[in-house]
């Protein structure tokens, strides 16, 4: 069976739906129209010209992103940015574009929620519940660890499950964790969420200096890095569409979109 692009959006959206997105996103369609049929999907968290060119090579004329390729708008396309590349790229190849960003964290196994269950968390909740949700619904997740854990062993857990080499962090404030707060992506807005829930340890991305210090000595902020928060998105989305289409050709893209290096 050949499929249109209307099918695969269809899929994805009732797993998120672009209506719980956040007022400030972007999610949905980007480029293309929804009659095209398709060879394809490539699965990444950020639409690069690299992405897009690795989607051409495969054959393969649509890619679905997290992060949205245009998000603060464009008022010209002059191929003087990475973004106006991109797009002027993807449409000269017909390659569709599809972004699924705060719809996909605020599902419940999505973003924050694929951490949790890599983790082993149990007892997993919204952090910060979006009220207008049919079903449970929000940004970040809470949880428990099965038992309480040595901070230092939880570091160590973090570091394995979410294939680190280094972290930043507080002082440990906590010598053992139990309750643990999370948010892929740039986590400081539920802060005051964490804290009123009890949890030992939050761990998400992007945090400011202050935050550090305003948190002491009541929670361990613990920032794994913006991209590492949230690509196991990537195999949450194959899934999904392997789940309810499974004769469909998806694939993660190989490209490490990661614009940050630590030296």
């Amino acid at each position: 069976m050949k499929y249109k692009v209307i099918d695969i959006i269809d899929v994805l959206e009732q797993w998120a739906p672009t209506h719980i997105q956040e007022s400030w996103d972007n999610s949905g369609l980007c480029i293309g129209n929804t009659q095209t049929p398709v060879t394809g999907a490539l699965v990444c968290l950020d639409c690069t010209e690299e992405v897009v060119q690795e989607a051409i090579s495969l054959g393969i004329n649509t890619v679905i992103s997290h992060h949205p390729l245009i998000f603060k708008g464009l008022k010209h396309v002059r191929y003087d940015t990475p973004v106006e590349r991109t797009v002027a790229l993807a449409i000269k190849n017909d390659v569709v574009i599809y972004c699924m960003h705060t719809n996909a964290d605020k599902v419940m196994d999505g973003v924050s929620g694929e951490m949790a269950r890599n983790l082993g968390l149990k007892n997993i909740s919204v952090l910060a519940p979006d009220a207008t949700c049919q079903e449970p619904c929000g940004l970040g997740v809470i949880g428990e660890l099965p038992q309480p854990m040595d901070i230092s062993l939880f570091f160590d857990l973090l570091k394995k499950t979410f294939h680190l080499k280094h972290f930043k962090a507080s002082h440990l404030f906590h010598n053992r964790v139990s309750k643990v707060a999370l948010c892929g992506g740039s986590g400081s807005s539920l802060i005051p969420n964490a804290l009123e829930q009890g949890a030992h340890v939050f761990v998400s991305a992007d945090f400011s200096y202050h935050a550090y210090l305003d948190t002491a000595p009541r929670m361990v902020l613990v920032d794994i890095g913006h991209y590492e928060s949230e690509v196991g998105i990537c195999d949450v989305i194959c899934k999904e569409l392997k789940k309810k289409i499974p004769t469909f050709d998806v694939r993660k893209t190989e490209i490490v979109t990661n614009p940050i290096r630590i030296y």
